[in-house]
């Protein structure tokens, strides 16, 4: 179930990441996203078809003892979740001013911005490429939200990225939502339905039921 958000061209370890927004100071109150070697989420995954509810599942994420430190400090920490949205192999961070989380799905592949903070509604934070089909480039631009969402009692701020192909079709959206202080809360994936004139509907979930942070 993994998928990866706005990708950063920029080489791993020494991992090298640059912020998309300038002129950042830190943001106050707790981290994004508490990450220590042993601290866990425990989420509910569901699954759908255009139509209907299929199936769900408990999946854990957990924060390993592996951990890798980029050339301003910033330590990534190794993230396990064999059956969810993060998959293993993979290191997560939170940058020194707290307004972002990045991830890198392996130590030979390029680190990305997981979730950003805005500083207002709709703001545009960046944009990326897929380039996995040669005969249609897709492009991901993502989006920040300041007004909190309220789920399962966590107080949320939330992203949202929109995949496009070449034809102007967006076939993909993907909702993330962040709890300073707790972490990621929930993860929505949006498919576009071709045989309904892409409309787009709910591929997968994951949402946080309890967790040690």
């Amino acid at each position: 179930m993994k998928k990866s958000l706005l990708f950063l061209v920029v080489p791993i370890l020494a991992i090298s990441c640059a912020k998309m927004n300038s002129g950042y100071t830190s943001a106050p109150g707790p981290s994004l996203w508490p990450l220590k070697a042993g601290n866990s989420w425990i989420y509910q995954d569901s699954l759908f078809t255009d139509t209907a509810f299929t199936s769900a599942y408990l999946d854990t994420a957990t924060i390993t003892a592996q951990t890798q430190t980029d050339q301003y400090g910033t330590i990534y920490y190794g993230i396990s979740e064999y059956n969810g949205w993060f998959g293993t192999g993979g290191y997560v961070a939170v940058d020194p001013y707290n307004t972002t989380i990045y991830e890198v799905d392996s130590l030979n592949k390029s680190p990305y911005i997981f979730f950003e903070t805005a500083q207002y509604d709709g703001q545009f934070l960046g944009s990326g490429y897929d380039f996995s089909d040669i005969n249609c480039t897709k492009k991901l631009s993502q989006y920040g939200l300041v007004t909190t969402t309220s789920i399962n009692g966590f107080n949320c701020l939330k992203n949202i990225e929109y995949t496009v192909d070449c034809n102007n079709i967006t076939t993909e959206a993907v909702v993330t939502y962040v709890s300073p202080g707790v972490g990621v809360v929930r993860m929505e994936d949006y498919m576009a339905d071709s045989s309904r004139n892409n409309t787009l509907f709910m591929d997968y979930s994951q949402t946080l039921r309890s967790g040690t942070y």
